[in-house]
């Protein structure tokens, strides 16, 4: 009976949806998993990828860093290696370089919704609220469903007092997490209830 090769793409988007909806014992469960799936398939892009996430998850930066620079010069053109990367220079900071990055990323995959809201992240803020509805909304013309873009899009037109586009993003960002991310779910209602004042 021959053994069913695990898709490491998939585990990688499992793994995004843990961390973006802060499920972290989880999350470093599944990198453990991914790590040992990598190296016994003898796939170093995934290696170092996961690799980067167990230190992103540690908060150190710096390293992760150096294992997404391996990556891509395995896989020139990841996004989500761009992405990630970007984040850890914002987290460091480097907020320049990381749009920088950010930039990089979008040129080499148009595709990767995550290059463009979490570049519309860092332009929120850094209060760069225009620019950043920009990128939110292209992430959610690839990802409609996108909660965290959701969520973003509607603080961003928070801060630029556009209280009815708020609400009616909050309410969709309502709608996708409920029973999925406890913490957004009450972020999203502490907000909606800021607007009804």
């Amino acid at each position: 009976m021959a053994v069913q090769k695990v898709d490491l793409e998939k585990e990688r988007k499992e793994l995004d949806r843990l961390i973006t909806f802060f499920h972290f014992k989880r999350a470093r469960r599944k990198i453990e998993k991914c790590l040992a799936l990598a190296q016994g398939e003898g796939d170093d892009f995934f290696f170092y990828y996961f690799l980067a996430q167990k230190c992103i998850l540690r908060q150190d930066f710096n390293k992760a860093i150096g294992y997404l620079d391996k990556a891509l010069k395995i896989r020139k053109n990841d996004g989500c290696a761009y992405n990630d990367k970007a984040i850890c220079m914002a987290e460091l900071g480097k907020y320049e370089q990381a749009l920088e990055c950010f930039n990089e990323g979008i040129g080499k995959d148009r595709d990767c919704a995550s290059l463009y809201h979490n570049k519309g992240w860092l332009l929120n803020m850094l209060g760069r609220y225009r620019q950043a509805v920009i990128f939110f909304k292209k992430a959610l013309g690839i990802e409609p469903q996108r909660p965290e873009a959701l969520y973003s899009l509607a603080d961003t037109f928070f801060h630029l007092g556009d209280t009815k586009g708020a609400k009616i993003y909050f309410q969709k960002t309502l709608m996708l997490v409920r029973g999925k991310c406890s913490f957004v779910h009450r972020q999203a209602v502490r907000r909606l209830r800021q607007i009804k004042g």
